[in-house]
């Protein structure tokens, strides 16, 4: 399928960026077809031809296009390396300037509904409720961006702090309780007593059970259950989450962690994503020591897991 995938050229050059001709597939193709003709051509002229003197000639003539054709590669795959480090470069500059009006608007909007609300009427509060919402989403949008551009940098450095992982999905689960209600969805957290710490980013940990979870809810069914469970499995802590939601297509879920990825059935339910926090838990779920994968089945449910070492 990888290989049926590489020889998709138009495929390729939308997902790259370039023109068909500029895509290392085609150029590789290209250098193949060379090869079989020069190797032809030259057997035929030694066929023909005693004098070593024009058998050098033919050889180095197809030494000269090898090389001609392999320098055409290798800038064309340059050149998709300088634009992709362009692009990440300007989503982190473009990020870190975005966050600091935003963070404004949020304080501005957080002061106004705290200590200012006073003269306000219904309308007015609940129009600087939302401008509070969307700057909130807003900047979760940015952080993702951000963290994404580090990824994409190798610079996405995390800490290094003990972690009860147990504490840290209860304050989580805590944190939704409110979103869950709402949709009357039960969710259960089971583990065992006494688990041993990992050492680990608080922080980035945070950021993936709440992805994880936040998924769990949008894409569940109303009334349904959500399940998390905690276990040791030799040196590590595997981290599951269970749901009973809307599944992901067979034909889709080698995609899943990839950028800006989502299932089509998710677009169909209109719900609220970039397509960025798988990707950014896999990074960090990856660069601390662990693995993440998931089962699905579609209008079934799913169950993502994660492992991570313990301290």
């Amino acid at each position: 399928m990888q290989f049926i995938n590489d020889l998709n050229l138009k495929k390729q050059a939308k997902e790259l960026g370039v023109s068909v001709w500029q895509t290392p597939s085609f150029l590789f193709i290209v250098m193949g077809f060379v090869i079989i003709i020069a190797m032809t051509a030259t057997y035929y002229v030694s066929s023909f031809y005693n004098d070593p003197a024009v058998l050098v000639v033919a050889e180095s003539l197809v030494v000269i296009i090898l090389f001609i054709i392999g320098n055409s590669v290798i800038r064309g795959v340059e050149q998709i390396a300088k634009l992709n480090r362009m692009k990440t470069e300007f989503v982190a500059i473009a990020s870190h300037q975005l966050r600091t009006p935003l963070s404004a608007i949020r304080w501005e909007t957080e002061l106004l509904t705290s200590k200012f609300n006073e003269g306000l009427n219904e309308k007015q509060l609940k129009s600087i409720e939302s401008i509070n919402i969307l700057g909130n989403r807003m900047t979760r949008l940015v952080n993702d961006l951000l963290d994404v551009a580090r990824i994409d940098q190798g610079q996405l450095f995390l800490k290094k702090e003990k972690i009860d992982l147990a504490q840290l999905t209860q304050e989580m689960i805590d944190n939704f309780s409110s979103l869950a209600s709402s949709r009357n969805i039960h969710i259960s957290f089971k583990h065992p007593e006494h688990l041993p710490s990992i050492v680990g980013d608080s922080g980035k940990i945070r950021l993936i059970i709440e992805n994880l979870l936040s998924n769990a809810i949008k894409y569940s069914v109303d009334h349904g259950n959500i399940e998390i469970t905690l276990k040791r499995v030799d040196g590590f802590l595997v981290f599951g989450i269970k749901d009973n939601g809307i599944g992901i297509p067979k034909n889709q879920q080698d995609q899943i962690f990839k950028k800006f990825f989502r299932s089509n059935n998710v677009l169909k339910y209109q719900t609220e994503g970039t397509g960025l926090g798988l990707y950014i838990a896999k990074s960090i779920v990856e660069q601390s020591g662990g693995k993440i994968w998931f089962e699905s089945r579609e209008n079934t449910g799913t169950v993502f897991s994660f492992s991570l070492p313990v301290k």
